[in-house]
């Protein structure tokens, strides 16, 4: 039993100090999505080692120390994501007809068979904007059957599991699908007329995970290089999408900083969407963020559709004299600075693809 907590620690300690390595390798990355299982896992090894390591107290102390440090740290990550927190996304009491939306955001999972049951679920919330990531060719056909309560529509499928469509019962202008780093990865920008005439910017998303020969430069790119349009154009916004990261990342608390959007999660919940298969290893991998102006309404983790993601429902009221947010963080200049680097070096890691 000593030799196997000795290799437990060693573990846990590994998982904890490679994040703390500023670089984009996925087999760094990789550990920022499991912070509450090496927190669990990390807790057993401190126990185990108080019991069977059987070191002189001169280092059995300073090892016992490390793990608690270690614990800490982990624990820090996710606190943020319980009522112990406080929420920084304010929730708003001035719901009104015609300044407020509801958002449906469905990672349907490019081989799931099973389209009746997304279908049942758009049909049971009625979302009035409908985000689809995965979409391949059979799931466009089978979505078309929607058009006629979505009036208004961007739809890219692919055949690559980074197809993309967006539904909407208020009109769309300025569309476009962009390819903001990789030519066979689109985002779609798009501005919302909200039935009062208020005009919002919405930027769906669904850049590449991190994986074995997949470093993280084009996802935090992607994200960064949206985060400086909303931070030019000051417009109010509104990112969705399966961002392939959780929100406790240096990325993306570095992107909500600069661009100046609030997570709704934050001293509210997990609200873990990936993956329905393994309980065990769920992380918050879709995600609907925005700006101040934005009070919110509503907030679910929805039934599973067949998918090995769960999807995600928020509703929001438009309050364009509010600052509906508490204690938001803003990047300073070396943040700043560090934004534009990355963008740079993305860029040309993507050009190289």
């Amino acid at each position: 039993m000593r030799i196997l907590t000795l290799i437990l620690c060693t573990v846990v300690l590994i998982a904890t100090g490679l994040p703390l390595i500023n670089s984009a390798e996925w087999w760094i990355r990789i550990f920022d999505f499991p912070r509450i299982q090496i927190a669990v896992l990390t807790l057993l090894a401190l126990i185990l080692a108080y019991i069977y390591v059987d070191f002189k107290w001169a280092y059995k102390l300073p090892l016992l120390i490390v793990l608690a440090v270690s614990l800490v740290y982990q624990i820090q990550f996710v606190v943020v994501y319980t009522p112990l927190y406080n929420t920084q996304a304010k929730d708003s009491n001035k719901q009104s007809e015609e300044n407020s939306l509801t958002l449906l955001v469905a990672n349907v999972q490019m081989e799931n068979e099973d389209k009746e049951r997304f279908h049942a679920l758009v049909k049971k919330y009625n979302p009035d904007i409908l985000l689809i990531n995965e979409p391949d060719q059979k799931w466009a056909a089978s979505i078309e059957k929607l058009d006629g309560d979505y009036s208004n529509s961007i739809k890219y499928p692919l055949e690559n599991t980074y197809g993309m469509m967006l539904l909407s019962k208020f009109p769309l202008t300025e569309s476009a699908v962009n390819f903001l780093v990789k030519d066979d990865v689109p985002s779609i920008f798009t501005k919302i007329t909200l039935p009062s005439g208020s005009v919002i910017d919405f930027y769906g998303v669904h850049p590449e995970p991190p994986k074995p020969g997949t470093d993280t430069y084009e996802r935090d790119t992607e994200l960064l290089i949206i985060g400086k349009k909303i931070r030019e154009t000051n417009n109010p916004s509104i990112v969705a999408g399966d961002l392939n990261d959780v929100g406790w990342s240096s990325t993306s608390k570095l992107f909500r900083k600069y661009s100046e959007l609030v997570d709704p999660r934050e001293g509210r919940g997990l609200f873990n969407t990936y993956s329905v298969f393994v309980p065990l290893l769920r992380y918050p991998l879709d995600h609907i963020f925005y700006s101040k102006e934005f009070g919110l309404l509503t907030l679910e983790k929805l039934e599973d559709i067949g998918s090995d993601h769960y999807p995600i429902y928020i509703g929001l009221n438009y309050e364009p004299d509010e600052d509906n947010t508490e204690g938001l963080e803003k990047t300073d200049a070396e943040e700043e600075a560090e934004v534009e680097g990355k963008i740079e070096e993305g860029k040309k890691g993507g050009a190289k693809n």
